[in-house]
């Protein structure tokens, strides 16, 4: 039997699968690590512990399913997006990773959107500058870590330094070069034009390979560390998001994906880039050729309902429990709106200020209307952002949802996604999604199929049964679309982003 590995470097963990030509997975791995805050605003991560956990994982994915490293064919890898791996000349960290929580670089944020701006790149970038992006933490250690930048030889995304770590080749993917805001995603190439207006050097920049290429073979000193064999194929792999729509199967023009984890995402593929002029969405590199996704990023998902449930309710009661109590009440709650704005928002408002409301409360609802109430208040945020889609021409009319996350298990939530959205819910068997998508780009690499949508097509199985909108409670909630629109106008400055114009 013959195995791909997939390996997934997250924000909080790093995960391994193994995966047959059938697609079947005979081992998962993880191990954690923490986002060291030297100080406010800071969040960093040391590669080296990285490539220590990563190590790890290897080891125990291999010893969990009991198989010799030759009979691995191929790695494939994903990971956490926009932050810096800044190297040095003997391709060793120069300081720790700046990950994407890291919000240091406010003031190279605003220079760069204003250079943006100025040569009018926004048709090349197609996103807004962010503190903790690539560009913006660069541009920081330039201008506050001086010595640093000098001795900087390369820069790096952190899914690509593991890589580096087992091949000892340098190179990125344009799924990761697009969120690194440095990077033309209209042509998938590095923007010369904004570095040399920031008087970066281009040649410290990684060179642009398919996901799913071939860069390299494991070294014999990464063999004798992880127990894979010397000379097993190492394939690009790329961007967590993007891994993730692979994992789940969403490969083809105007699907539609939804997941909600700690945070929420709502993505739509197309076949050409769209750019968002108010600058609310992520237009991003899908990791089929031809493809891109917009992407509308919620800082309110899955974490809302832990909230409730651990700092509210206070209650022992599983989140299965809680998604069952919920599905005994009505579509609308009985009246309760809830907007989920606990952490302010990034989409559909832009707005850092904005924050959680309960409005409606009488003496008739109980616990389970509050857990029934964030969870439509989630649903609903996301829901604004189809708009959006809509907005920039992506057709999202007689579309399926295909759904993960926390927010794909429970029964209660996947109906309050296809009420709310007025379209069937669909959830594939993977359950690692990332660490699948990395390992089906591995399969593509190492020559088991002929391209990611024919593997796709074999791997990646979704459930048979759909969820099914209910014309009743549609109705109900285009409804409850209108409140909610209102109590938020109400209350907040309705930002929605910095137009370009």
């Amino acid at each position: 039997m013959e195995y791909v590995m997939g390996i997934d470097l997250g924000t909080s963990s790093v995960k391994a699968v193994l995966m047959d030509r059938g697609g079947k997975v005979a081992a998962v791995a993880s191990h954690g690590y923490e986002v060291e805050i030297p100080e406010s605003g800071f969040a960093q991560q040391r590669p080296e512990i990285w490539w220590e956990q990563t190590k790890r994982v290897i080891r125990e994915v291999i010893k969990k399913a009991d198989v010799s490293s030759g009979q691995i064919k191929a790695v494939g890898f994903s990971g956490q997006m926009h932050g810096l791996v800044a190297l040095d000349k003997e391709k060793h960290p120069l300081i720790p990773a700046i990950i994407w929580m890291d919000q240091r670089s406010k003031e190279q944020q605003k220079e760069i959107f204003r250079l943006v701006r100025e040569q009018h790149l926004e048709g090349e970038l197609m996103n807004r500058p962010l503190p903790g992006m690539l560009i913006c933490s660069l541009l920081w250690v330039k201008e506050n870590a001086p010595e640093i930048y000098e001795k900087t030889a390369y820069v790096l995304l952190p899914k690509d330094y593991i890589r580096l770590c087992l091949g000892g080749t340098i190179e990125t993917d344009g799924t990761d070069g697009a969120g690194s805001l440095a990077f033309s995603v209209r042509d998938q190439r590095w923007c010369d034009t904004l570095l040399e207006n920031l008087k970066i050097s281009r040649e410290i920049f990684p060179p642009v390979v398919k996901p799913y290429d071939v860069t390299g073979n494991v070294t014999k000193k990464a063999a004798k560390e992880t127990g894979l064999k010397e000379g097993t194929i190492l394939v690009a792999g790329g961007a967590d998001s993007a891994m993730q729509l692979t994992g789940n199967g969403v490969v083809r023009d105007h699907a539609l994906a939804l997941n909600i984890g700690t945070a929420s995402q709502i993505l739509a593929v197309t076949s050409k880039p769209v750019f968002d002029r108010k600058l609310r969405t992520q237009m991003l590199c899908h990791g089929v050729s031809g493809l891109w996704y917009q992407q509308c990023g919620s800082l309110n998902g899955g974490n809302v309902l832990g909230w409730l449930r651990n700092r509210m309710l206070m209650t022992n009661a599983s989140f299965r429990q809680l998604d069952m109590e919920a599905g005994r009440i009505s579509a609308g709650s009985d009246g309760l709106t809830f907007l989920p704005y606990l952490a302010g928002e990034r989409a559909p408002y832009e707005n850092p200020d904005a924050r959680g409301i309960f409005f409606g409360l009488s003496f008739q609802h109980s616990q389970a209307h509050m857990v029934r109430g964030v969870m439509e208040g989630v649903i609903l945020n996301l829901r604004e952002c189809l708009d959006i889609f809509e907005e920039s021409g992506i057709h999202t009319k007689n579309q399926c949802l295909i759904v993960s996350g926390g927010g794909a298990r429970g029964r209660t939530w996947r109906q309050i996604q296809a009420d709310v959205f007025g379209m069937p819910v669909y959830k594939t068997e993977t359950e690692e999604e990332a660490c699948t998508g990395a390992a089906i780009m591995a399969a593509v690499g190492a020559g088991w199929f002929g391209s990611v949508e024919e593997a796709v097509r074999d791997i990646v199985k979704t459930e048979k049964e759909a969820v099914y909108p209910i014309l009743e409670n549609v109705k109900r909630y285009q409804e409850k679309r209108i409140i909610f629109r209102r109590i938020y106008s109400s209350l907040f400055d309705n930002t929605t982003g910095v137009c370009y114009d």
